[in-house]
């Protein structure tokens, strides 16, 4: 009984994650043009990863760190190749004229230029974001 119990367990993990790959730590660094964290925006990973599509995202940190969680806070990512877009932080007043510290291009997966692969092991990404 325990033997079926855990079969079942693992075999829906791996429908989960794909073909054994498992979720895989994504960790990073969000830069602004001056080479000052990004902190208080939000890096999102977007990819088809075995026929769906799936996001992650992570906020950075006040140091530019983030750490991408896809359905639990910091539980990683599937194998694969993901379009990456960033965030600006959320707006504070609505009245105020405000500008994202960053070029709009990078908030859209269709024009960032961003692409990362989530390979098995470490993955730690540099984001330099320009004006």
């Amino acid at each position: 009984m325990v033997v079926r119990a855990s079969v079942v367990v693992v075999s829906m993990c791996l429908a989960f994650t794909g073909c054994g790959g498992g979720l895989q730590p994504v960790r990073g660094k969000v830069t602004l043009p001056d080479g000052k964290p990004a902190a208080n925006s939000q890096g999102v990973f977007d990819g088809p990863i075995g026929g769906k599509t799936i996001s992650a995202r992570g906020d950075v940190q006040a140091d530019g760190s983030f750490e991408l969680s896809t359905a639990q806070p910091g539980d990683g990512v599937p194998l694969g190749k993901y379009r990456v877009q960033v965030n600006p932080p959320p707006v504070v007043d609505a009245e105020a004229a405000q500008r994202a510290p960053f070029h709009p291009k990078f908030s859209d997966f269709s024009t960032s230029g961003l692409e990362f692969e989530v390979k098995a092991g470490g993955n730690d990404f540099t984001i330099q974001l320009t004006k």
